[in-house]
């Protein structure tokens, strides 16, 4: 085929992906509180606020890296801190990863086992969904998918500096948010297996370790206070017992149980039965070289450690990183064989499970959020300078999102800047804004309102605009 055809399949290709991932993206876009706490932080650092973590993880008192603030942060300052700028930039990410993969998989395949191949990674529910939905739970995605493609397409026999910057975006990943460790390591094993000269794998790790630079200072400045919050006082015991989280879903005790649990949330990760990866990696077994038999393996091995360490907690972006493993081994599994046209079956199968939902319109936008805020400081309900605290009663989410990051942005962005989520007791206002019609104040319990002070609550104001009500307490 000539230059000019595979360029134009590639534009082709392209404008196909980009078009099904950023359908009715900003109208479908639910504003969820990780991702306003995420904005938030984003905001402090545009601020003048500086960071070296980014937010916290569910296991004991660990925070992920800052990398993935600091690669928004220019966006959401160039667009005058506009929230769909990140949501495209997001998409953007998920498109370019996979023209990467695609252009990588023409160096070795024809352009239509290629084209296949990257539109069923591209097809799996997971990665449509994440790709309009930033979140330092998956955003990393399309990253580790480039960095799937560069350690199988690329090489690195005796390439000192890529090795050490593909270890740098290896550990990048990992901080980013550690359920992503099992595939990074693994990884790091085939590059280790298939390299002939072992020792060079130094400059791999050496990248690796040093992503980690910024949680280690961060350690170093506060004398390491998330190893001893985690560790010493134990505080992982709250992901084993499952304590962490209100509400939080935990695996099954039992391991078989647990082995046809995550035998069904990955099949539906993926788009198609799990049992259609088994049959192909065991038909294909005989027709893969060592590469592609290391992949078939690792992913056994991935499958056999989420049986036994996720019977404590489950979340299912802890299964995000396999999902993308596991589609990405398929896909270079079926390419190295005669029978490419598999993927069009997989790819019809993907279609009919497509979760078209996440093309409906949003229930929780951003606006009635800033709204609620406007009303508030139009109405004077607290000036700059108070120390103020938010607290969020959502009849979406319950009691796991008490702090209320999604009023804590809207007031940030106007200067009127709360105490953290840590500062209750020393704050001398506390608004509580609430859209649950059948909520009580007189009942609210949790941890943000015994540090306040729930003496102070019969000084409560009440306001009220449109489905929200908001109360102020002062002491």
């Amino acid at each position: 085929m000539s230059k000019y055809a595979k360029f134009a399949t590639f534009i082709l290709l392209f404008l196909i992906v980009s078009a099904g991932l950023s359908y009715k993206l900003t109208s479908s876009f639910n504003f969820h509180p990780d991702f306003a706490r995420d904005i938030y932080d984003m905001l402090a650092i545009i601020q003048g606020n500086p960071t070296l973590i980014g937010p916290k993880l569910s296991l004991g008192g660990i925070y992920s890296g800052p990398y993935y603030y600091y690669f928004f942060v220019p966006i959401f300052y160039l667009s005058n801190l506009n929230i769909d700028s990140l949501l495209m930039f997001n998409t953007l990410l998920f498109v370019f990863a996979l023209m990467f993969f695609y252009k990588s998989a023409l160096k070795k395949h024809p352009i239509l086992p290629s084209l296949l191949g990257t539109l069923t990674i591209g097809l799996i529910p997971v990665y449509v969904l994440y790709s309009r939905s930033p979140w330092n739970g998956a955003t990393y995605l399309p990253f580790l998918l480039v960095f799937l493609t560069l350690l199988y397409f690329d090489t690195f026999e005796n390439k000192k500096i890529k090795l050490f910057l593909l270890g740098l975006l290896g550990g990048a990943i990992v901080t980013v948010h550690l359920v992503s460790m099992p595939v990074v390591i693994l990884a790091t094993l085939y590059l280790l297996y298939f390299m002939k000269k072992k020792v060079n794998i130094f400059y791999f790790l050496i990248g690796g370790i040093l992503a980690f630079a910024p949680l280690v200072l961060f350690e170093l400045k506060h004398d390491f206070i998330m190893f001893k919050n985690t560790f010493i006082t134990k505080s992982y015991m709250t992901f084993v017992e499952n304590k962490n989280i209100p509400g939080a879903v935990s695996g099954k005790k039992n391991i078989l149980e647990n082995a046809l649990f995550i035998f069904n949330q990955l099949s539906s990760q993926l788009g198609v039965s799990l049992l259609l990866y088994i049959g192909a990696f065991t038909v294909f077994w005989k027709r893969g070289k060592k590469k592609e038999h290391f992949l078939i393996i690792s992913s056994l091995l991935l499958f056999l450690f989420l049986t036994f360490f996720l019977r404590f907690q489950f979340g299912a972006h802890y299964l995000l990183p396999i999902s993308v493993f596991l589609v990405f081994t398929l896909v270079l599994t079926i390419l190295n064989t005669k029978y490419s046209w598999l993927l069009i079956v997989i790819l019809l199968l993907q279609a009919y499970s497509f979760p078209r939902g996440i093309y409906s319109d949003a229930t929780r936008k951003a606006e009635k959020y800033e709204k609620a805020v406007n009303y508030t400081i139009e109405k004077k309900i607290i000036q700059k300078g108070d120390s103020f605290n938010v607290i969020q009663v959502s009849r979406d989410f319950g009691a796991y999102v008490p702090t209320g990051h999604e009023y804590r942005f809207f007031l940030r962005r106007n200067n009127y800047i709360p105490k953290t989520e840590f500062e209750y007791n020393i704050s001398d206002i506390l608004l509580i804004f609430s859209d649950e019609p059948t909520f009580n104040l007189a009942k609210l319990d949790n941890w943000e309102v015994n540090q306040f002070g729930r003496s102070y609550f019969k000084n409560a104001k009440k306001y009220k605009v449109d489905q929200t009500t908001i109360y102020k307490i002062s002491k």
